[in-house]
């Protein structure tokens, strides 16, 4: 292994530091910018947004550095040596074939090892929360393992839906080996540890690397645009000019399209708008988002967040026909069929667009974070700042696994859920094109032989990793909402997006009526629990 990409795993061990702030308010608020090149009030004195945090390896043992997953072994540390014949478990998730198809393809293998069998419950995705909740609600719950958005965490693992991990457990599944991220953030509530890893997620940006370098189009878009054609775009307006000027495009005999991206409601496209929010909304040294820190008013109708949601708006103009309707699956489709230019999406997209059997852009691709911009919104001045801003979002963070409380089978739906989920599964369902499961170990990252075998170049597989890798450990990322109540805050803003998009009303009216229902929803689970909940996610002192 190169001591270069070595460095980068080193890279990855840094988890989010987040710092206690002083934060200024009631200052009067300054107008946003209206022509698309600098015209901030202030000017930035930091490129702290801009930098991945410092690489280190002090605290990190070199065999967690280097650990490299058994891709022949999916049942380590005694996992499945216990007989649960008789014994029959229900998981419940999303339907699939994301994330629900490897749980129904793989759970065989456990099955004829430990004699118990295993039901998958599938729900749309945008049921399932309601119907997780109603099952406990009901006083009926009929499931045994959890695969959930690990950031509805503050009402499944806050309410006592789901068993602590047992230590035994987190040794069997190697838990040291996971990035400190995913284990400290979004598998743990009060200091505890709730859920079983089985997904990484983090938003990134795919494009074709081999149009964005073409002499030809390079000379017709600077002839366009007035500047050098950027390979990846540096900030979203050069996103959506690359956009614009391939959409629509004959390329060898096909149609080709600027854009793809997610807009159908109910669909988890609202973490798309949340990360293009990101570098406008995000501003460096604060770790605040979502809302005030302070007072928990909501952020979310910010000037930042508005000028975010007309760009996203903007790119259905240059998206195919019907891309109103598309999510997450249409851009895993339509990217490896190379219709599209570009796409953000989480890191589903590299493995499918490398897959020989299905894509007709192998060798053609590549990946990075998600732009910046060159003028963010501070929230605490209440003004623009003129400087480069970039955020990557760890939108969703993952799919994880809880085993109920109600379970009349913990032991074995914790033995199911340590197969489903250790290190040497998790390497293996992420090198599989399709399966909806993205890096989280370092061994996930830490080896480009299961990558390349895969149908990625070396080239490829480097960038690929690098982009996961700066995003994790960049100082400015923005860690997902995972306070109770998340799944409500973000169905409301699910809403008003699909309103705004559709044109049927401004970014700021439907920001506005976002800002009012999370006005709503605070209150009535209790302003200062809230509060206090959402500075705890932040690492912010609640004395």
């Amino acid at each position: 292994m190169e001591k270069r990409y070595k460095l980068l795993v080193a890279l990855i061990s840094l988890s989010m530091i987040l710092s206690v702030f002083v934060f200024a308010g009631g200052q009067k608020e300054q107008p946003a910018p209206t022509t698309t090149t600098p015209a901030a009030t202030s000017t930035a004195t930091t490129t702290a947004a801009t930098t991945v945090a410092e690489a280190y390896t002090k605290g990190v043992p070199a065999d967690v550095l280097n650990h490299q997953a058994d891709l022949n072994d999916f049942f380590p540390n005694g996992i499945g040596s216990t007989s649960y014949k008789g014994v029959h478990l229900v998981a419940v998730t999303q339907t699939g074939p994301q994330i629900a198809g490897p749980m129904q393809e793989y759970k065989a293998m456990w099955e004829k090892k430990t004699g118990g069998t295993v039901e998958v419950q599938t729900f749309p995705f945008g049921d399932l929360f309601q119907k997780i909740r109603t099952a406990f609600l009901s006083g009926a719950n009929p499931f045994d393992v959890l695969v959930y958005a690990s950031d509805w965490a503050g009402d499944i693992m806050g309410s006592g839906y789901v068993v602590e991990v047992p230590q035994q457990v987190e040794d069997q599944m190697g838990y040291k080996y996971l990035i400190p991220a995913y284990h400290q953030r979004t598998l743990s509530w009060g200091g505890k540890t709730y859920g079983l890893p089985y997904d990484g997620d983090a938003h990134m940006m795919y494009y074709r690397k081999d149009l964005l370098t073409d002499p030809t189009y390079q000379a017709q878009f600077k002839a366009q645009f007035g500047y050098d054609l950027p390979v990846p775009p540096k900030t979203w307006q050069q996103y959506y000019d690359i956009a614009k000027f391939f959409n629509g495009k004959t390329i060898d005999g096909q149609t080709i399209y600027g854009a793809g991206t997610a807009f159908k409601p109910h669909a988890q496209s609202y973490w798309t708008f949340l990360g293009i929010a990101a570098s406008f909304s995000k501003m460096p040294g604060n770790p605040a988002y979502f809302f005030d820190p302070n007072t928990m008013k909501p952020l979310i109708n910010d000037p930042g967040f508005v000028k975010a949601l007309d760009l996203y708006t903007s790119l259905v103009k240059v998206g195919p026909p019907g891309v109103l309707n598309w999510d997450v699956g249409d851009i895993r489709s339509n990217f490896p069929a190379g219709k599209v230019v570009e796409a953000i999406d989480w890191g589903d997209v590299g493995p499918l667009a490398s897959d020989p059997n299905s894509s007709v852009v192998v060798g053609k691709w590549g990946s990075a974070m998600e732009p910046g911009v060159d003028q963010y919104w501070d929230s605490q001045k209440r003004t623009w700042v003129n400087g480069y801003n970039q955020a990557p979002y760890l939108a969703f963070g993952g799919w994880i696994q809880g085993v109920t409380s109600t379970s009349k089978n913990q032991d074995a739906a914790l033995d199911f859920a340590a197969f489903m989920g250790n290190a040497n599964m998790s390497l293996r369902l992420c090198v599989e094109p399709g399966t909806g499961v993205n890096p989280h170990f370092f061994s996930d990252l830490n080896n480009l032989a299961p990558w390349t075998k895969l149908g990625m170049t070396a080239p490829e597989a480097k960038e690929y990793l690098d982009a996961i890798g700066n995003i994790i450990g960049n100082s400015n990322n923005v860690i997902d909402l995972r306070i109770p109540g998340a799944a409500e805050y973000f169905d409301a803003l699910d809403t008003q997006l699909a309103q705004a998009v559709a044109g049927q009303v401004s970014s700021q009216a439907a920001l506005d009526a976002v800002a009012q229902q999370w006005n709503q929803i605070t209150n009535r689970l209790g302003h200062d629990q809230q509060l206090k909940l959402y500075r705890q996610m932040l690492g912010l002192s609640t004395q």
